[in-house]
C-alpha cells in the first residue's frame, strides 16, 4: 500500500460522514502529493467540513477498521489496485465496452442473478 494511501482513505472517509466524501475525494485526487495532516486538515475546511468533528472521525478507530476491511475485502476478491470491475461476480478481465457487453450479454443468458 502506498504511503499516502491510508490517510487519504481517512480524510476521505471522515468526510463522508458529513456527506463530503466525493469532494474530499476530489481534492485529494488534484492534490496527490499533497497529502499530508496538514493540509488534509486544510483540504476539510476548504470544503466547509466542520473541521474539529471531522478531526475526531479521521482519528477515529472506526474509520481506520472500515477502511481495513475495505482493504481485505479487495484482496480476498483479488483486487490488486483501482478501478477493478465485476460483472455478476467475475472479475472483468478485458476492460472494453466490448468485453463488458460479452460478460453482460453471458450473465444474462445464464439467467444467474446474485443479490436478489
Amino acid at each position: 500500500m502506498h504511503p499516502n494511501a491510508m490517510p487519504a482513505a481517512k480524510a476521505a472517509a471522515a468526510a463522508g460522514r458529513q456527506d463530503k466524501f466525493w469532494e474530499m475525494h476530489d481534492i485529494l485526487f488534484q492534490n496527490n502529493r499533497e497529502l499530508g495532516f496538514d493540509k488534509l486538515k486544510e483540504y476539510a475546511g476548504k470544503l466547509g467540513l466542520d473541521v474539529a468533528r471531522w478531526e475526531k472521525d479521521y482519528n477515529s478507530p472506526e474509520i481506520e477498521q472500515e477502511i481495513k476491511k475495505d482493504m481485505t475485502d479487495g484482496q480476498a476478491a483479488d483486487v490488486s489496485g483501482t478501478p477493478t470491475f465485476f460483472v455478476n461476480g467475475k472479475r472483468a478481465m478485458t476492460r472494453s465496452l466490448d468485453g463488458f457487453k460479452d460478460m453482460i450479454d453471458a450473465a444474462l443468458k445464464s439467467g444467474d442473478k446474485q443479490g436478489g
